[in-house]
């Protein structure tokens, strides 16, 4: 009769441990990551000069260069990926030409200043979901 009970109270604190961890593994599987981002408010920051504010400590930087070949650094710095950013900039007008602005890919195009029907420049930035942070630059050559 005591190996009876000794059994039963094993079996009592199992089935205990199993009903309180079981909601624990089920919902610990699941991330929660934002569907939205406010891309258009982001490129007009970046447009103004704040584009410190929403890069991560290192991205990938890929530039078109006038030959057609493209080149790419990994891992670039955050100060050379300014520089770049700003160069291409200064030479036209920027303006935010993305479709929709809830999306974590957005595109700011560099136009000329005296004809804004010509693009210089496409500047791609893609935003990481968990960090909220801009992870991959591509500056691709206009039309």
């Amino acid at each position: 009769m005591q190996g009876l009970f000794s059994y039963l109270y094993i079996m009592k604190k199992l089935l205990l441990a199993l009903l309180v961890l079981t909601p624990l593994l089920g919902f610990s599987q699941y991330v929660k990551v934002s569907t939205h981002y406010d891309a258009e408010q982001t490129a007009k920051e970046i447009i103004k000069g704040k584009l410190g504010k929403y890069l991560g400590d290192v991205c990938d930087l890929t530039i078109e260069k006038k030959s057609g070949k493209i080149k790419t650094k990994y891992d670039a710095s955050f100060d050379h990926v300014v520089y770049k950013v700003y160069s291409y900039f200064d030479k036209g007008a920027t303006e935010y030409i993305s479709r929709t602005n809830g999306g974590y890919t957005f595109t700011i195009a560099i136009s000329n200043r005296r004809d804004d029907t010509k693009i210089l420049n496409y500047c791609t930035f893609s935003v990481d979901a968990f960090t909220q942070k801009i992870k991959d630059v591509e500056i691709t050559r206009g039309e």
